[in-house]
């Protein structure tokens, strides 16, 4: 890239006069970055320039004219990192990333002039964490974030809104800092991001969530009293094989205050609600492991589930190789299946 006119169409564009205003520092900027990623191609480079970054730089520039240089300059030093990485270029390791950058940052140009650097950092961050969760929605975030960012005066509330967002996309381990959000932010924008309508009482809704993992804050903001029973709330993961993470039937236990899941190879962290399941990799081993599962929950060899005064027969959960609970999941394997199932009193 030995000069900066090839990097976009139109000189007289935003982006086109902020790199020629300094075409010597961004010449610079990109050479020295060859010497960490010897593999930085400057084609490759220049187009992402004209088709990803130089829309964000022109939403900037319509109302911001003042943050050209500031913007050009954190997305022109995130972009040689991406690409020199591999997340962009000539084949995108994570399209919900760039999809980001391309759907979601020109449209809250109005952040981006206030911090650029934390803002695209950060949602590239988010995004690239979504991706990597196979039941997650990275769509589901960014389209929801697009909505969001018109609520939002600053970069600081829009990303406390995002991790209720990426929550509600299918990070459950999420949750409770999601539902501190919720608390940090003015109700308008916590009701939005929850998906609900504004409410008046939102700290009760807060708290009836906070106690039942298996409540949709959506379902109950309606006020409709639904009927809970004993069913399966979710099956979560998978062999590896197709895409899942164990490489065998696994077993579960529960202790210290979480489920642990375990394949003959690997230790897992378990984490699951109403919106989905997350785990965490905690090793080969991890010593000193003693069943604390909740009392209030028992399964027998023939699929029979009780909760207290409840009860109900899953067949298909007979023979189970093992179970656990807490105060308000029971999750239990099969013998032949790489899934874990859970069961709860749920709507």
């Amino acid at each position: 890239m030995s000069d900066l006119k090839s990097a976009i169409r139109n000189p007289q564009s935003a982006i086109g006069e902020a790199l020629l205003r300094q075409r010597e520092r961004y010449n610079t900027k990109f050479a020295l970055a060859r010497y960490t990623y010897p593999a930085l191609d400057g084609e490759v480079f220049s187009e992402h320039l004209k088709k990803t970054v130089a829309p964000i730089v022109e939403a900037v520039a319509e109302n911001h004219s003042d943050k050209i240089d500031v913007v050009t300059d954190t997305l022109f030093d995130l972009s040689l990192e991406l690409i020199g990485k591999d997340f962009f270029g000539r084949q995108v390791r994570y399209q919900s990333v760039l999809e980001g950058w391309e759907i979601l940052l020109p449209f809250v140009p109005h952040l981006l002039a206030k911090d650029a650097d934390t803002l695209t950092s950060s949602i590239t961050n988010a995004l690239y964490n979504l991706s990597v969760e196979p039941t997650a929605s990275p769509s589901f975030w960014i389209e929801r974030m697009i909505e969001i960012g018109k609520l939002c005066d600053n970069v600081e509330e829009f990303l406390e809104a995002g991790k209720i967002i990426a929550w509600r996309a299918g990070l459950a381990h999420y949750r409770e800092g999601a539902l501190n959000a919720c608390r940090n932010l003015k109700n308008e924008v916590a009701c939005d991001a929850l998906g609900i309508s504004e409410i008046q009482n939102l700290e009760n809704l807060l708290i009836q969530t906070e106690k039942d993992p298996w409540l949709n804050p959506k379902e109950f903001s309606k006020g409709i009293k639904q009927e809970k029973r004993l069913r399966v709330v979710s099956v979560v993961g998978a062999f590896r094989g197709f895409g899942g993470l164990f490489i065998a039937p696994p077993k579960i236990t529960y202790c210290d205050g979480q489920f642990l899941v375990y394949d003959s190879e690997n230790w897992w962290a378990m984490t699951a609600d109403v919106f989905g399941a997350t785990f965490h990799r905690m090793g080969q081993t991890i010593p000193d492991l003693k069943n604390e599962s909740n009392p209030n929950f028992r399964i027998d060899k023939n699929g029979k589930v009780v909760m207290n005064e409840q009860n109900a027969s899953f067949h298909h959960l007979a023979q189970g190789t093992s179970f656990a609970a807490d105060e308000k999941t029971l999750a239990v394997t099969l013998p032949l299946s790489h899934s874990v199932y859970l069961i709860a009193m749920a709507a």
